[in-house]
């Protein structure tokens, strides 16, 4: 199967995801490429960005004070619409610039935007260089451009977290119970509040019967980037199997662990998927199990969260489950029935 790179934004937002870029990096050796790019171009201005669903985030610059910037209003966006360097002259004289003024930070002319490309075609960013002056670049400072983008491209890919579900950009179940029992031993010895909730895409197999493959994998990328647009700094993303996903939430209250996953229910109730006989939608089941002290160890809290799971599928899908507290000195497999907080909306 081909996949159009430029058109599968779920992809692309994917990639981006995969790279861990929401986390602690270092960017130093970003903000000495874009030195270089302004040294060797002599322009005043030169940023190093990535782009999300909504907005461009700066990751590196000169001469550039924005942090963020609307995708709405961002030349960048523009740029990555293509896998060739974006060229233009006198941003007042060229169609494309129009409305996309604070994109040029109200004081450029001239704008080279070259992509961030991942290795299997996806934009995820561009290197942008600006003049406050219209300009032509030559030949040779597109080359250096060019170059100084892949180099960027290589700093990000050569820190990209390990142990990450090449599909979804979510960790695999393998790091993601590690972190589940870092954040076991850190909450417990230091009586934090903590959560653990989990949710599977209902009904999946059927989409994959029924659709194929390739619908089955749009589902999943759609579903996992808006789980990854919900997190915080401090939460952890994981894939647990085919279509379920582990959420670890450290510092958080049971209600707020609810608030949290009504939010990413609705917004995939939300999600409209487009195929040749009509129109898709999806629902997903959640559950909650927040951490309390008759846990023994991570496997009982995972145990927990997977028996929640269960009782929204029990409850007829597409709803929040808690998990009964666990009795002090019994396993999580014997624990109460799971109670219902969030109804079906059908």
């Amino acid at each position: 199967m081909v996949v159009d790179t430029l058109n599968d934004e779920e992809g692309r937002l994917g990639a981006l995801y995969r790279l861990g870029l929401l986390r602690a990096w270092d960017f130093e050796p970003l903000e000495r490429i874009a030195r270089i790019a302004q040294a060797a171009i002599d322009v005043p201005m030169v940023t190093i960005s990535v782009l999300d669903r909504e907005t461009e985030t700066v990751l590196a610059a000169c001469g550039w004070s924005s942090k963020s910037v609307a995708r709405s209003n961002s030349l960048a966006a523009l740029a990555i619409e293509s896998h060739d360097p974006l060229v233009i002259a006198d941003a007042l004289a060229d169609v494309r610039a129009a409305g996309r003024s604070s994109g040029l930070d109200g004081r450029s002319r001239a704008y080279l935007g070259v992509p961030l490309e991942t290795i299997d075609g996806y934009n995820i960013g561009a290197l942008s260089i600006m003049d406050t002056q219209p300009r032509e670049f030559s030949d040779h400072e597109l080359a250096i451009a060019v170059n100084l983008a892949r180099l960027a491209m290589s700093h990000l890919v050569s820190h990209q977290p390990q142990e990450v579900d090449f599909l979804t950009g979510a960790l695999t179940r393998h790091r993601f119970q590690a972190e589940v029992e870092r954040e076991f031993v850190r909450a417990t010895r230091y009586e934090r509040p903590a959560a653990l909730m989990f949710l599977d895409i209902d009904g999946f197999g059927d989409v994959n019967t029924a659709l194929g493959a390739e619908m089955a994998e749009e589902v999943l990328k759609s579903v996992a980037n808006r789980a990854a647009e919900s997190l915080r700094s401090v939460d952890t993303f994981g894939r647990i199997a085919g279509e379920e996903f582990g959420i670890l939430l450290p510092e958080t209250l049971a209600y707020e662990a609810s608030q949290c996953a009504e939010r990413l229910r609705e917004e995939i109730e939300r999600l409209r998927f487009r195929h040749s006989g009509g129109v898709l939608s999806v629902t997903a089941s959640f559950g909650i199990a927040p951490l309390a002290p008759a846990l023994r160890s991570a496997v009982q809290w995972f145990a927990q969260a997977d028996i929640a799971l269960y009782g929204s599928k029990q409850a007829g899908r597409n709803c929040v489950t808690f998990a009964q507290p666990a009795k002090p000195g019994s396993f999580p497999g014997t624990a109460e029935p799971t109670e219902r907080v969030t109804p079906r909306l059908h």
